[in-house]
């Protein structure tokens, strides 16, 4: 980001619908095994943000998420292009994570804003809930990176930067938060 990168204090807030549900769709493999699709681009930047390299990875699923995400408390909206998903476990089994990436094409606000390409998000995860079927997804705040190229190390590399934080909200409860 730009050394002056928000100095205003401004923010740019959204809200992004996701589901996690895995719906299995046609393989393109010749031994026609169900799994999900996703793109190779989202799948390679989901396992780059990967912390643990000794920690298990779930397979990539799809995310399915709604056609825009809200900005400005439903006055604008921006286009959600690729979305997916994985669970990353630690070997002791402690704790889990659940990553997913949605790919954007970006917004500006005065001296904030939204880059073009993928938004990476990370938010402890607790397994399945038995008697609903849902993820049980941490309350607390997760974060919010992009990945973007940077000198500030003397090498050029690519450089995980925190754009800001998220909530996971049920459904439900988003919707009488959210009335758009």
């Amino acid at each position: 980001m730009d050394p002056r990168w928000g100095a205003s204090g401004r923010r740019i807030e959204c809200t992004i619908d996701v589901s996690f549900a895995i719906q299995q769709q046609q393989s393109l493999e010749e031994d026609d095994k169900l799994q999900t699709l996703v793109s190779e681009d989202i799948a390679a930047g989901l396992m780059k943000t990967v912390t643990n390299k000794s920690s298990s990875v779930s397979q990539v699923y799809k995310l399915q998420t709604a056609p825009y995400a809200r900005l400005r408390g439903g006055f604008d909206k921006m286009s959600i292009l690729d979305a997916g998903f994985c669970i990353e476990s630690t070997p002791s089994a402690s704790s889990s994570t659940l990553r997913f990436c949605i790919d954007l094409p970006g917004v500006k606000d005065g001296d904030v804003s939204i880059p073009e390409g993928k938004l990476y998000f990370a938010l402890p995860y607790f397994g399945q809930s038995k008697d609903t079927n849902t993820m049980a997804l941490s309350t607390k705040e997760g974060t919010i990176t992009v990945k973007q190229m940077g000198w500030n190390t003397g090498w050029r590399r690519e450089e995980s930067r925190i754009l800001g934080i998220f909530r996971a909200v049920q459904l439900d409860k988003a919707k009488a938060r959210d009335k758009f």
